[in-house]
């Protein structure tokens, strides 16, 4: 019994890292991709000039 709760705390635990590095991932991609558009866009600005 003991040790069925241990493994459900470790798995809650886990999902919960998991989540937090997927969430962190995801925004970091998100910022990435808005600096990318930003380049790209000036880029193109500045090469019809």
């Amino acid at each position: 019994m003991i040790g069925d709760d241990k493994f459900f705390v470790v798995i809650i635990v886990m999902s919960i890292i998991f989540a937090g590095l997927g969430f962190y991932l995801f925004t970091i991609d998100r910022k990435l991709s808005k600096i990318e558009k930003k380049q790209k866009e000036l880029t193109e600005k500045n090469n019809a000039e």
